[in-house]
């Protein structure tokens, strides 16, 4: 465990991926071979660059070296596509997935944060309407997410994935707080619910995730993005509707930065999560 978890600097990132999508990205190792070989489905967070989603690929590739790992990527544009877009964006992922299953092969999904959060939703939504049945998972790893997207904790999660200059620091932030002031009044005008607070709903929704399906919370008091309580509080909320969870705080880390605290903490965690999933 220690070869893996110790911190990783990538040389040439993501570049043993295959781009088959919109945003979407395959790896398939010689070594892949289902039903013994899993499926990691990854969902980056909001503005991810490929420097810091390779610290979780690489990651994931030494824990399981005959992993194929569909990544699907996000940035701020891609919260607010339509139920359409969403189901054919998410189709190369969705059929790589489907014949993983076909074949017997296992699958971990694994989402970071609210733009993850919001992927795994619609990627899980889609595949009821194009299989009539839930997303078959061994494990489910929920990192810093989800939380409820106030103002502020959006705007800062937002704001992360601008350049650090002090041109984008003042109008990057200006045009942040525009958006956001757009979204809320189209949300009044249109009497329309809060993304983030739907999202979260549906993560706990047995209609879209099958809740016999274990739950791995990993999160930091230390998030200025996404608030630990309301990660608490959401996993408290799926236990009251059926899943079994294991909750991960670290007390330091960043924003999906918690393998920076405790690598080895981190991925024992999602180590654990995927035995624990074997015994379904």
């Amino acid at each position: 465990m220690a070869a893996v978890v110790t911190s990783l600097v990538v040389t040439n990132p993501l570049s043993d991926f295959n781009k088959i999508g919109y945003n979407t990205y395959l790896y398939t190792p010689s070594t892949y071979s289902p039903p013994t070989s899993p499926l990691i489905l990854f969902f980056s967070w909001n503005g991810a660059v490929a420097k810091h989603i390779a610290k979780y690929t690489v990651a994931y590739q030494r824990l399981f070296p005959s992993a194929r790992i569909v990544l699907i990527r996000c940035f701020t544009t891609d919260t607010f596509r339509t139920k359409a877009t969403y189901r054919a964006q998410h189709t190369p992922a969705r059929e790589v997935v489907h014949e993983h299953i076909k074949s017997g092969g296992e699958v971990l999904v694994h989402s970071s944060s609210n733009g993850g959060g919001n992927q795994v939703v619609e990627f899980a939504k889609g595949w009821v309407d194009v299989y009539n049945s839930l997303l078959p998972m061994r494990c489910q790893i929920l990192d810093s997410g989800p939380g409820l997207g106030t103002w502020m904790k959006s705007h800062a999660a937002i704001s992360a994935s601008f350049p650090k200059s002090i041109f984008w620091r003042y109008l990057g932030s200006t045009a942040v707080h525009f958006l956001l002031a757009l979204v809320f009044i189209f949300n009044n005008v249109t009497r329309s619910e809060n993304k983030m607070v739907v999202m979260s709903r549906q993560l706990n929704d047995p209609e879209i995730f099958n809740n016999g399906v274990p739950r791995v919370y990993l999160y930091s008091k230390a998030d200025q993005m996404v608030d630990w309580t309301e990660v608490e509080d959401h996993a408290d909320q799926a236990v009251g509707n059926g899943w079994g969870v294991e909750r991960v705080r670290f007390e330091k880390s960043p924003h999906v930065g918690h393998i920076l605290e405790d690598g080895e903490k981190y991925w024992s965690a999602v180590v654990q999560g995927w035995e624990k999933g074997g015994g379904l």
